[in-house]
């Protein structure tokens, strides 16, 4: 009798209404009562496809090289891996070891069968193509944003701002501990490099001041000082600097001044 193990996969929370891992269990629950196979356990996960090391393929190849999986059941292949190399590789593996794949969805895709693994193929091919598709799309978008209205293209502001809906705004408190550490470099300009950040960590520490909740370090202090978004600019990869549309924290002369020195 076969032993049948079932996978739903979403990439993020952010998915549970599409594609919903509740969706995928129902499908796969319903395949397996229509077809007679006995369904032993469904695997959830919360994880990119575009990887083969998660914990719930481990889980479940573990279990086939053990013998206790003859076939895995999925709402559709790309549940199961998005790559194409790393598809076909883990996919190969469960062959060679005797493990049936199904697709609920795609009704050509059961690996026990010559054309189910062409098919298979075929599959997985669209699906990273998809997928470099979506890639290219979001570059894309940034590129247009910084080209167009140099706008931050990165997740996260440098320390002193912070992101307001589609917007990036100044930090009330952080921002001012960024003009602080510009107005102390420019005090101890004279100074050689290792006392200077020496005393400017230990002024920022008498006034408790500190990096997202941790001391100052003379790391953060360096990227600070270097980072030209702070008197108004922005850079992409290779498309180069521009001026960004938000505020400024320290003017270009302090800033060219200080950075010059570190």
């Amino acid at each position: 009798m076969s032993k049948v193990y079932g996978i739903c996969r979403i990439s993020s929370i952010g998915q549970s209404d599409n594609t919903s891992i509740k969706h995928q269990k129902e499908q796969i629950t319903k395949y397996c009562e229509l077809y007679d196979l006995p369904l032993v356990e469904r695997v959830e996960e919360v994880y990119s496809g575009v990887t083969e090391d998660r914990d719930g393929l481990n889980y479940v190849k573990d279990k086939v090289l053990s013998g206790e999986c003859d076939t895995i059941v999925v709402y559709k292949i790309d549940r199961l891996m998005r790559d194409f190399r790393s598809g076909i590789n883990f996919i190969t593996d469960l062959i060679d070891n005797k493990c049936r794949i199904v697709s609920t969805q795609e009704k050509h895709i059961d690996t026990s069968s010559i054309s189910g693994k062409f098919f298979l193929q075929i599959l997985l091919s669209l699906s990273e193509m998809e997928k470099s598709t979506i890639v290219n799309r979001l570059k894309d978008g940034r590129k247009h944003r910084f080209n167009n209205e140099g706008k931050l293209v990165t997740s996260h502001p440098p320390f002193g701002y912070k992101k307001d809906d589609d917007t990036i705004i100044l930090d009330s408190d952080d921002s001012k501990i960024v003009k602080l550490i510009f107005d102390l470099y420019n005090q101890y300009i004279d100074l050689p490099k290792h006392i200077r950040t020496r005393k400017i960590t230990k002024s920022l520490e008498r006034r408790n001041h500190t990096f997202n909740g941790k001391k100052f370090t003379n790391i953060h202090i360096r990227r600070i000082v270097r980072n030209p978004f702070y008197k108004g600019d922005v850079s992409y990869g290779e498309e180069g600097v521009t001026k960004h549309p938000y505020p400024s924290i320290v003017s270009p002369r302090l800033f060219n001044k200080v950075s010059q020195t570190f």
